[in-house]
C-alpha cells in the first residue's frame, strides 16, 4: 500500500488585500502550488485539515491563520488558494505586518486523515518515536499515553500529552528591529538566534499570564511518521492556544522542538501545568536507509543518507567560477566568487546566496546522472533533520569569516572535496568548537575522491562516520613517538602492540604523528589488529616526511605548526610510549613530561622502549633535576626504561589494572595525582569537547594476571 504524503509543499502570499492604518489584522490570498492529488481530492471531500504557519513567524509571535475557518478553499489545477490573516501577538514587533511582501513564505497545509491516525501509540514508542526525557536505559518521563474517541471513524484512539522542559526563549529588545525581524520573516527560524537568547527556567515558579507570549520547547525525536500539535494546549478551559507552526515533520524533528503558546485567558497559570498534546499519523517513507534508534533521536546527517556516488554527484553542479553552493531543501544556489574572496564584497555576496536559498519556487538544478537519480537524491536529503537541511558544498575549506558567515544564516552542515588538505591550528580549534561545543551542531564533511571516501570531522580529526563509535569506545590513548628513518629499530614497538591489543582490544587506541617510519609501522599494525588509529600529521612533505592516508583519523597541521600539533597529541593521548629515536622524539619526550609537571596530562608511567640505551642518560637527568629541586620529585619517577616489551606491558598493565597501587608503590604524592586527574580532564573537555576522558580514577580489574 502506498500512503500518501498528508501535507503539501510550502505556501506562499499571493495577494495582499489592503487595510486600514489602525487594523491590527494583515489580510491576504495564500497560494500553495503544485499540491498532490491527494491533499486536493481530501480537501474536496471535506476531510478534516490544518493550515500550520511557518516556524520562524510564529516564534516572533505571528499568527497565520485562514481568514474565515468556515470559507472553503479555491481548488485550480493542482494549485489551492486560501484567503489568510496574519495577526502579530508580540508587541515588541510593532509594525511587523508592513514587512510581510508578496512571495514571502507562509506555511502548508496538512490532511489530518483519520485513516491515517496512529491508534496504538505504545506500539511506536523507543522504535521511531522518542518522548520526554531520559530517566534510564529504556525509560522517559514527562509525558503521558492518553486515549480519545476519533470523532470521524469513532475508534479509540491514543494521544500523548507533553510537559515543558524547563528554559525558554526570551526575545532581546534591544535586538529587534525591523531589520532582524524581516530577516526571521524571510529566512525563517536561522535568523532567530540574533534577537533572542535561551535561559534555564524554573517551571514551578513561572507563571504565564494573559496576553503573554511564551517560546519554550519539548522533547521529542520522530521517524518516518508526522506529529500534529494541537491548538489548545491543557488545561483547557485555560484558552491557552499554540501558534500555527503546528506540524512535527518525519525524520527532520529530533531532540528538542520549540513551541510558542499565546495566553487568550484572563488569569496566570503555572508553566509546570501546562501539557502540549499530541496526535500522530502515518506517511510515506522517502528514505532506502534502515530506520536506526540512535539517528532517530539524534537526527539524520547527509552521511547517513547519501551514497559516496551521490555525494561525488554532488560536486558536478559546482560552477567554475564559483566558491561553492547552497543546497536548501534540494534548491541548489550558486555562490559567486567575488574579486578579493577574502573582502567584504564576498560576505555579501553570500549574503544575498542564502537569502535566494530560502525561496522555494525555483527549479531545482538537474545534476549528472539523469532526472531521477536526481530526484531519488533529492527525496533522501529532505528529511535532513532541523538546521543540517542546509549545506554549503564547495572545493575548498571555506574562510572562517565565510563559516561564521554561513552559519549566522543558519548553515550548520559543510561538505567539501579535498584530498589530504593541511589547516592553521585557529581552524581545527573552530571545527572542534562549531561541531560539539553547545548548541552549534555543525558538521564538516570531506569527500576523497581518490579514495572515493566521505569523512566526518569528529574531535579533532576527520574519519569514516562508522568510525565515531570506535572512537569513542578507546579508553586509552596510546601515543607512539620515535623515528621516521628506516634506521631506527621499531621491533619493540610491534611487539609491545601486539601484546596490548591482545589485552586492551577495542579499549586501546594508537595516536601518532601520522607520518612514515613508526608512526606508518603502528598505524598499520592497528589496522591488522582493528584498533582505532589516529594520525595528527603535519605538512612536512619538503622534510621528506609525507603524511599517511591510511589512518582511521587523520588531520593535518599546516607548515610551521610543530608545537601546535604536538599540542593536539598531547591532549588526545593519556599514555605515552617512546622509541628510539632522534631530535624531534627527544622534543616530544621532553614535552610529555612537561606537560605531566604541571599536570596538563594525567600521571601516568611514561615508558621508554630502550633496547640499546639511547635514553639511558634521561632517567640521571631527571634525577638531577628533582634533587636540585628544579622540578618536582614525582617527574622521575613516572619515567620507565624498558628493555624489552614484556616489561612495558607489565608496567602498562600494572598501572592499568590498579592506577592509585601504582602511584603508591612509586612514591607520587596524592594531592598531585589528584590535581592531574581534575586539570587534566578539563582541559580535554575544553579542548577536544570530549564528554568521557580516561584520567585513571578507577582500577581496571580485569587485566590483572
Amino acid at each position: 500500500m502506498k500512503i500518501p504524503q498528508i501535507i503539501s509543499p510550502d505556501g506562499h502570499i499571493n495577494a495582499i488585500h489592503p487595510r486600514k492604518n489602525e487594523e491590527k489584522i494583515l489580510r491576504a490570498q495564500f497560494l500553495f502550488p503544485f499540491v498532490s492529488d491527494y491533499i486536493c481530492g481530501a480537501v474536496r471531500e471535506g476531510k478534516p485539515f490544518i493550515f500550520s504557519g511557518r516556524s520562524g513567524n510564529a516564534q516572533i509571535g505571528i499568527k497565520t491563520d485562514q481568514l474565515s475557518p468556515d470559507q472553503l478553499l479555491q481548488i485550480e489545477a493542482s494549485d489551492i488558494f486560501m484567503e489568510g490573516q496574519i495577526r502579530n501577538l508580540n508587541p515588541l514587533l510593532e509594525n511587523a505586518l508592513d514587512l510581510f511582501k508578496k512571495g514571502d513564505e507562509i506555511g502548508r497545509l496538512v490532511v489530518m486523515d483519520p485513516e491515517m491516525r496512529i491508534q496504538d501509540v505504545r506500539h511506536y514508542l523507543h522504535k521511531r518515536l522518542f518522548v520526554g526525557r531520559r530517566v534510564g536505559k529504556g525509560y522517559y518521563e514527562g509525558f503521558e499515553i492518553c486515549q480519545e474517541q476519533d470523532p470521524l471513524t469513532g475508534k479509540t484512539c491514543d494521544y500523548i500529552s507533553m510537559e515543558l522542559e524547563p528554559y525558554q526563549y526570551c526575545f532581546e529588545p534591544s535586538a529587534m528591529n525591523p531589520s532582524s525581524i524581516n530577516a526571521v520573516i524571510k529566512k525563517g527560524r536561522s535568523a532567530l538566534s540574533s534577537i533572542r537568547s535561551r535561559m534555564p527556567l524554573d517551571l514551578g515558579a513561572t507563571r504565564l499570564n494573559p496576553g503573554e507570549l511564551f517560546v519554550g520547547a519539548i522533547k521529542i525525536s520522530l521517524g518516518d511518521i508526522y506529529g500534529i500539535i494541537d491548538h489548545v494546549a491543557e488545561p483547557e478551559n485555560e484558552k491557552i492556544e499554540h501558534l500555527p507552526a503546528r506540524v512535527l515533520d518525519p525524520f527532520r524533528t529530533f531532540r528538542d522542538r520549540q513551541v510558542e503558546l499565546y495566553h487568550f485567558g484572563t488569569k496566570p497559570i503555572g508553566l509546570d501545568k501546562i501539557r502540549i498534546r499530541i496526535r500522530f499519523f502515518r506517511t510515506r517513507n522517502p528514505l532506502t536507509v534502515p530506520l536506526e534508534k540512535n539517528k532517530v533521536k539524534e537526527g539524520y546527517r547527509l552521511c547517513d543518507l547519501l551514497t559516496n556516488a551521490e555525494v561525488s554527484n554532488l560536486f558536478n553542479a559546482i560552477e567554475n567560477q564559483s566558491l561553492g553552493m547552497i543546497l536548501n531543501k534540494g534548491n541548489f544556489v550558486q555562490i559567486p566568487q567575488a574579486l578579493n574572496p577574502h573582502g567584504e564584497a564576498q560576505l555579501e555576496i553570500i549574503k544575498n546566496a542564502l537569502l535566494e536559498s530560502t525561496y522555494r519556487k525555483r527549479r531545482p538544478q538537474l545534476l549528472d546522472g539523469g532526472e531521477d537519480k536526481f530526484q531519488e537524491t533529492l527525496e533522501k536529503l529532505s528529511v535532513l533533520g532541523g538546521v543540517n537541511s542546509r549545506v554549503f558544498i564547495g572545493r575548498q575549506f571555506p574562510a572562517l569569516e565565510v563559516i561564521d558567515a554561513l552559519k549566522r544564516s543558519g548553515l550548520r552542515t559543510f561538505l567539501i572535496n579535498m584530498n589530504n588538505p593541511s589547516f592553521e591550528d585557529d581552524y581545527i580549534k573552530k571545527m572542534i568548537k562549531l561541531t560539539h561545543a553547545g548548541h552549534s551542531g555543525c558538521e564538516f564533511l570531506r569527500y576523497d575522491s581518490d579514495t572515493d571516501k566521505l569523512y566526518s570531522f569528529y574531535h579533532g580529526s576527520f574519519m569514516e562516520p562508522d568510525d565515531r563509535e570506535r572512537f569513542d569506545r578507546v579508553k586509552y590513548w596510546l601515543a607512539f613517538y620515535g623515528s621516521h628513518t628506516k634506521e631506527a629499530d621499531n621491533k619493540l614497538t610491534i611487539d609491545l602492540i601486539n601484546r596490548l591489543a591482545i589485552r586492551l582490544g577495542y579499549e586501546m587506541g594508537i595516536v601518532h604523528g601520522g607520518g612514515p617510519g613508526l608512526m606508518k609501522e603502528a598505524n598499520d599494525l592497528a589496522r591488522q589488529h582493528n584498533i582505532m588509529s589516529v594520525g595528527i600529521a603535519i605538512d612536512l612533505e619538503g622534510e621528506h616526511q609525507a603524511s599517511l592516508t591510511t589512518c582511521d583519523g587523520l588531520i593535518k597541521y599546516r607548515e610551521g605548526l610543530r608545537l601546535a600539533r604536538q599540542d593536539h597529541l598531547q591532549k588526545l593521548s593519556n599514555l605515552p610510549i617512546i622509541n628510539t629515536g632522534g631530535y624531534g622524539s627527544a622534543e616530544e619526550l621532553a614535552i610529555t613530561i612537561t606537560s605531566m609537571k604541571i599536570h596538563e596530562n594525567p600521571l601516568a608511567p611514561i615508558i621508554l622502549l630502550d633496547p640499546d640505551n639511547l635514553w639511558k642518560h634521561t632517567q640521571k637527568q631527571t634525577d638531577e633535576i628533582a634533587r636540585r629541586k628544579y622540578g618536582p620529585a614525582f617527574a622521575p619517577c613516572l619515567i620507565k626504561s624498558c628493555g624489552n616489551a614484556q616489561e612495558a606491558e607489565q608496567e602498562l598493565i600494572g598501572f592499568l589494572s590498579n592506577p592509585d597501587d601504582w602511584y603508591l608503590k612509586n612514591r607520587i604524592p596524592g594531592e598531585n595525582v589528584e590535581k592531574a586527574r581534575i586539570k587534566a580532564a578539563r582541559i580535554r573537555r575544553q579542548t577536544l569537547c570530549q564528554k568521557e576522558v580516561e584520567v585513571f580514577q578507577k582500577p581496571n580489574y580485569r587485566l590483572k594476571q
